[in-house]
C-alpha cells in the first residue's frame, strides 16, 4: 500500500503554544491520507465524483442569487474592516451551479486527478520494474538443445574406416537441463543428454549406439566478484534509483499543490477584489444620484460631470475584475483536472476557506532540521549517493584479477542396437562418476578500463556530495526566508488594518464635510474632489489589506513547502 499524506501546519506545536496550535489546526487544513493500491496507479474512482456531486446538489440556483451590489452592500453593512471575508463564499454571478471548494478538497482532487501528477507518478513505478528486472538475472533457466548431423568425409587412410573410402556418420543428440547464477557470484548448470549414432566404420562397434549422460558443473569466483556480485549490485542500484524517482514524484506533488494553493488564493483575491470595487462603484453612484437629483436646484454642473466620470472609470475596472475571476477559475480547473470540474465548466467556484490571520510562529532551526530530513531534493541526492557508492564498490572490485574455481562431474552410459533407454539406465549402474576441477585466471595488462571507471565513480561521488552541501544551504535559506516572510506578512497585515481604519475615519469626515459644504459654489467642487480621491485611497487600502492577509496565508503554505512537510510517503514504492 502506497500512502500519500498531505498536511498543512503539522509543525504548529513546535514553536507555538498549545493555545495557538488549537485554532491553527481548526482554521487551516487537517491531515489527508490518500491511498493508492501498490499494484499501480489506478483510474479515477467514483468516490470523488460522488463527493463533488453532493456539493453540486446543494448548488444555489440562478433565481436564488442576489445581485453583486446586494452582496457587497450586505457585507459592508456588517461593519468589520475586512467586511468582504464572508461575502467571498457567496455567489457573485448568475451561474447554473456553484461548487464550494477549499484547499483540503483541492489538494485531494489534485493528487487523484491532476494529469501532471499522474504522469510523474508513473516514474517510480517505471523505476520499480528495474528492480524486478535485476532480480530476474538470478532466475534459473531451463534449456534444451537438439542436434542432427550427417557427415560424409573422405578418409586419409584405411585406419579411419577399416576399408571404405569415405567416413559416413549419422548423429542425433539432445540435451536438456537447468542453468543459473547465485547471489554470491557463482554459476551452475546440470542436465541430461541422450543420443544415437551409427557409422560405416568397421571399428565402430557396436553400431547404432544409444548414449546417455548426466552432468553438473559449478563455477565460483575467488577474487573478483567474490564479495560484490555485479548482478546483485544491479538490484541495489535499481532500488536506490526507484527511491530517487519517488523523491522526484514527491517534488512534483509539492510543486503542483503549491500552484493549486496559489491559484485558490488568487481566486479568493479576485472575488474579494470584485466586491471591494463594487462597493467603490456604489459610493460614486450614490454621489452621482444625489447630484443629479439636485441638479435643477443647487448642484454645480462640474460636480455632476466629475461624479459621472468617477462612475464610468470604476465601472470599467469592475468589468476587468469579473473577467479575472473567470480566468482564475479556469486556471484552477486546469491544475486540479478533476472530471467533475470539467463536467460543470460553467459552475461558479466558491472559496469556502477564508484568508485569516493566525498568530503562529516557527522555530527556524527546528524547521530547517525538518526540511533537511523531508525535502525530496535531499532524499533524491542521498539515494543517488547510495547508488553511486554501490557502483564505486563494483568498479573497485573490477580492478581485482579474475580467479574462478571450476568443478564438474558426470555419469555416462552407452548401449548398442539403438537402446537409448538401456544406455540411460547404465549411466547409474556401470562404471563410476567422472569428476573434474580447475581454476581460471585473468588479469588485463594495466587494467585501464577498470581503473578509469573507479576514478569516474569517485568524481561522481564527490560531485553529489557537493550538490548535497549546496542544496542543504539553499534549503536553509528557503526556510529562513519563508519564516521571515510569514512574520513580515503578519506584521504588515496588522499595520494595514490600522491604516484602513484611519482611512475609513477620514472618508467619514470628508463625506460629512462634502454634505455640509457641497452647495458652496467655491468650496463644493474642492470638497467633492477630496471625497472622491479619499474613496480611491480607501480602495487602495482595502486592496492592500486583502493582499497582506492573503499573503500571510500563502506564506503559511510556503513554510510547509520549504520544510517539505506538505507531502510525505509512509510506504515507499518498491519496499
Amino acid at each position: 500500500m502506497l500512502v500519500v499524506t498531505l498536511t498543512i501546519i503539522v509543525s504548529v506545536s513546535r514553536g507555538a503554544s498549545a493555545q495557538q496550535a488549537a485554532p491553527a489546526a481548526q482554521l487551516l487544513l487537517p491531515r489527508l491520507n490518500a491511498s493508492s493500491a501498490a499494484t499501480a496507479p489506478q483510474p479515477i474512482t467514483a468516490t470523488t465524483s460522488q463527493m463533488l456531486a453532493a456539493w453540486a446538489s446543494d448548488a444555489i440556483r440562478v433565481d436564488e442569487q442576489p445581485t453583486l451590489a446586494e452582496v457587497s452592500d450586505a457585507a459592508a453593512s456588517t461593519g468589520p474592516i475586512d467586511w468582504w471575508v464572508a461575502a467571498t463564499a457567496t455567489p457573485l454571478r448568475h451561474a447554473p451551479h456553484t461548487i464550494p471548494v477549499d484547499l483540503m478538497m483541492l489538494f485531494s482532487l489534485t493528487v487523484q486527478h491532476s494529469a501532471r501528477v499522474q504522469a510523474v507518478a508513473q516514474t517510480p513505478w517505471i523505476s520499480g520494474t528495474q528492480i524486478e528486472q535485476a532480480r530476474g538475472v538470478f532466475d534459473p533457466r531451463i534449456y534444451s538443445d537438439t542436434d542432427l548431423n550427417s557427415t560424409s568425409d573422405p578418409v586419409e587412410n584405411t585406419l579411419t574406416t577399416g576399408g571404405p573410402p569415405r567416413l559416413e556418420d549419422q548423429l542425433l543428440g539432445t540435451e536438456a537441463g537447468l542453468r543459473g547464477q547465485t547471489t554470491s557470484g557463482g554459476s551452475y548448470g546440470f542436465g541430461q543428454s541422450i543420443g544415437h549414432k551409427n557409422s560405416n566404420s568397421t571399428f565402430f562397434l557396436p553400431n547404432n549406439q544409444g548414449s546417455a549422460g548426466l552432468f553438473a558443473n559449478w563455477s565460483q569466483p575467488l577474487l573478483q566478484g567474490r564479495h560484490i556480485d555485479a548482478n546483485r549490485s544491479l538490484i541495489l542500484t535499481a532500488q536506490f534509483d526507484t527511491a530517487a524517482a519517488q523523491a522526484k514524484y514527491t517534488d512534483a506533488i509539492l510543486t503542483q499543490l503549491f500552484d493549486v494553493a496559489n491559484a485558490y488564493w488568487s481566486l479568493y483575491v479576485e472575488r474579494a477584489n470584485l466586491l471591494i470595487r463594487q462597493r467603490h462603484l456604489d459610493r460614486a453612484q450614490r454621489i452621482a444620484r444625489q447630484l443629479e437629483h439636485r441638479q435643477s436646484l443647487d448642484s454645480v454642473r462640474s460636480q455632476v460631470l466629475r461624479a459621472q466620470a468617477a462612475v464610468a472609470n470604476r465601472t470599467a475596472e469592475l468589468s476587468l475584475a469579473e473577467a479575472n475571476i473567470r480566468n482564475q477559475e479556469s486556471r484552477l480547473r486546469s491544475l486540479v483536472n478533476a472530471p467533475s470540474f470539467s463536467d460543470q465548466g460553467q459552475a461558479e467556484l466558491l472559496p469556502a476557506q477564508p484568508a485569516v490571520i493566525i498568530p503562529v510562529d516557527f522555530n527556524i532551526e527546528s524547521e530547517v532540521a525538518v526540511a533537511i530530513h523531508r525535502r525530496p531534493e535531499i532524499q533524491e541526492l542521498h539515494e543517488l549517493v547510495n547508488a553511486t557508492q554501490v557502483r564505486l564498490n563494483l568498479a573497485q572490485d573490477q580492478t581485482r584479477p579474475q580467479l574462478n574455481l571450476v568443478l564438474q562431474g558426470q555419469l555416462a552410459g552407452r548401449q548398442g542396437s539403438s537402446d537409448i533407454a538401456g544406455a540411460w539406465a547404465n549411466q547409474f549402474t556401470d562404471g563410476r562418476p567422472g569428476v573434474g576441477g580447475g581454476v581460471q585466471y585473468l588479469l588485463p595488462y594495466r587494467n585501464r578500463t577498470a581503473n578509469g571507471l573507479v576514478r569516474q565513480r569517485q568524481y561522481e561521488l564527490t560531485q553529489l556530495t557537493m550538490l548535497i552541501r549546496e542544496k542543504t544551504g539553499n534549503i536553509r535559506a528557503e526556510v529562513e526566508i519563508a519564516i521571515r516572510n510569514l512574520r513580515a506578512s503578519h506584521a504588515a497585515a496588522i499595520s494595514r488594518r490600522e491604516s484602513l481604519a484611519a482611512v475609513q475615519a477620514e472618508i467619514k469626515y470628508l463625506d460629512d464635510r462634502w454634505h455640509l459644504l457641497g452647495n458652496d459654489p467655491r468650496l463644493g467642487q474642492l470638497q467633492l474632489d477630496d471625497l472622491l480621491n479619499g474613496q480611491d485611497r480607501l480602495l487602495r487600502e482595502e486592496l492592500a489589506l486583502l493582499q497582506s492577509i492573503t499573503q500571510y496565508n500563502r506564506s503559511l503554505i510556503e513554510v510547509q513547502r520549504a520544510t517539505g512537510a506538505l507531502v510525505f510517503f509512509s510506504n515507499p514504492i518498491g519496499n
